[in-house]
């Protein structure tokens, strides 16, 4: 019997035993389902924590346990002060004497250098300029042609100058300000008046003045050793599309694409010859599988949904939980004693053996069934699992890509986020900029004002991060590390 047609036409008595039973186990199989997908969470699948429910969060509030500390700073703590600024940098110094005599009569000689120095940070008042261009003009003696200067090649065409340009791209791209926070903003700090069309147009040239230093930071990223790569999706009007990442600790390229699939990715990494970690999104499988890394944190989700569920599958799954979290652990330990103690090693040696043994036999004992069919998938990309043991150091999460995503997230909740082409391709340009200036350690709004300023003077960009030198790893490094340990 038809499940689906089931529910649309009316209920009919089972004529024999057998359609009876029939109906009762379609029925058993829609109520396992339907209380998997009501039991997802952020911990067993890839829903994000604020989708959790909220009586879970208070459950799990209430049942841990008070600690008996205070709030705030423990005692023994180690105390974090604020540098003082060089009295060279200093803007204004007040100088403070005590009185010339002292309480019992006699005269205090004053100490050259201070007791104490006491410094107080402050905001100037906030203005802005204007620049006038007039241009004039004057009438020929010979021919009595009117003549009217021309405004030099660098200026503005616009009313908005590179400062300004730089500071809404930054306002939007690194702090995730919609296009009418941007203008409460304008008005309450500065006292501009901008329409929402105006700002939204005076971020349209940025994404192409961009496009010299985003082609250089994706080229250097796909020179990495190891990266880490993900994509997270957003509505253009009715249609889907996806940003996807490739990131390192120092570096994120962002591209957007209408595609998850693996054209998407090929695009994203080109010549990508490192070792990749991501999830076990299957657009990856174009990049060679001996230079992959699964994230171990997406297993363990996997396997905590696989846990829930009743009977043999969900002892199952609680086994497999339980043994990948002692993975986890062993190389903690491995990484602690910088790779080198052979006990640790031995015995992940011996747990991938255990956890590929655990997948065979739940392949075996439930074939056919979602229980097998999820440890068939697992081990088909259980080698990816191991990539680690034959390159030490590897990350076993994706973190730092789903890191560098986060503000892309943040930023698409809290917005009408792109309607256009030009407003995915700015947001991926400027996320790309600000992020690696972020993990760099380098000032996001001053790079961006001297691209705004060169682009609006009609010159080439020629602004570039100093990153050329990330990634010259000389080739015996790069056997030694992709080399089994």
């Amino acid at each position: 019997m038809d499940l689906a047609t089931a529910f649309i036409e009316p209920p009919k008595r089972p004529a024999t035993l057998d359609e009876a039973e029939q109906i009762i186990d379609a029925l058993w199989r829609l109520l396992q389902d339907c209380r998997e997908q009501l039991a997802l969470n952020s911990s067993n699948s890839s829903l994000p924590p604020s989708q959790d429910r909220l009586a879970g969060k208070v459950k799990d509030r209430l049942s841990r346990q008070p600690s008996g500390k205070k709030r705030g700073a423990q005692e023994g703590h180690v105390a974090h002060t604020r540098d003082l600024v060089p009295e060279a940098a200093v803007d204004r110094i007040e100088r403070h004497f005590p009185e010339a005599r002292c309480a019992c009569g006699g005269e205090i000689v004053i100490d050259p250098h201070p007791a104490s120095r006491h410094q107080v940070f402050d905001l100037p008042e906030i203005t802005f300029t204007v620049t006038e261009h007039q241009r004039f003009g004057g009438t020929c003696r010979c021919c009595q042609r009117f003549v009217t200067a021309q405004l030099p090649q660098e200026t503005p065409s616009g009313q908005m100058g590179p400062g300004l340009i730089a500071w809404i791209a930054l306002m939007s791209g690194h702090f995730r300000l919609s296009t009418r926070n941007i203008q409460s903003l304008l008005e309450m700090q500065w006292g501009l008046h901008f329409s929402t069309g105006a700002l939204s147009e005076a971020q349209e040239p940025v994404a192409e003045w961009l496009e010299p230093l985003v082609e250089h930071i994706a080229e250097i990223v796909r020179q990495a050793p190891v990266a880490h790569a993900d994509e997270t999706t957003h509505f253009r009007g009715p249609s889907r599309h996806w940003l996807w990442v490739l990131c390192t600790p120092q570096l994120a390229f962002f591209r957007v694409h209408a595609s998850r699939g693996m054209q998407a990715a090929r695009q994203l990494l080109e010549d990508f010859s490192g070792i990749l970690i991501t999830d076990r999104h299957g657009a990856y499988g174009i990049h060679p599988l001996a230079l992959r890394q699964l994230c171990w944190a997406h297993v363990i989700r996997n396997l905590e949904r696989l846990s829930g569920r009743q009977g043999e599958p969900g002892a199952l799954g609680l086994w497999l939980v339980k043994f990948a979290r002692i993975i986890v652990q062993l190389e903690h330990r491995w990484r602690q004693s910088g790779y080198r103690s052979e006990h640790y090693r031995r015995r992940l040696l011996a747990a991938r053996d255990n956890f590929r043994m655990a997948l065979e036999q739940g392949q075996q004992a439930h074939v056919g069934q979602r229980t097998g069919n999820a440890c068939k998938k697992l081990l088909a990309d259980e080698p990816m699992l191991w990539t680690f043991l034959k390159s030490p150091g590897l990350d076993l999460t994706n973190n730092q890509a789903e890191r560098a995503l986060r503000p892309y997230v943040i930023w698409r909740k809290t917005s009408f986020f792109s309607q256009s082409e030009r407003g995915d391709r700015f947001r991926a340009h400027v996320l790309t900029v600000s992020e690696s200036c972020r993990r760099l350690d380098l000032c996001a709004y001053r790079l961006l004002r001297q691209v705004c300023d060169q682009g609006i003077r009609k010159q080439p960009v020629t602004i570039r991060l100093p990153i050329d030198h990330l990634y010259r790893i000389p080739p015996s490094r790069q056997l030694e590390y992709r080399s089994a340990a």
